[in-house]
């Protein structure tokens, strides 16, 4: 994370404006090469939303199989642990 300060020796205020006020999607390349994208909060905060399901959705795919396999759990306790 930037601060605004630094953020506005690069980036015009104009730009910052229309996408706090306006909602529009900016992206922001630099020579050409890798971009980023500057997003309104809404955005972020829906695509965190779908993060956070598709995570919950493997977890719990993950769960369905583990318990199809029939392997035995490992107690927590025990992880991370030697018996050697």
């Amino acid at each position: 994370m930037i601060t605004l300060k630094a953020s506005r020796t690069r980036i015009p205020a104009d730009t910052l404006q229309r996408v706090a006020c306006k909602g529009e999607r900016v992206r922001i390349e630099r020579r050409g090469a890798k971009s980023v994208y500057l997003v309104p909060e809404e955005d972020l905060k829906l695509l965190e939303r779908v993060e956070d399901r598709y995570w919950a959705e493997a977890g719990r795919k993950a769960l369905r199989e583990f318990r199809k396999s029939g392997e035995k759990a490992i107690p927590w306790a025990e992880l991370g642990t030697s018996k050697e």
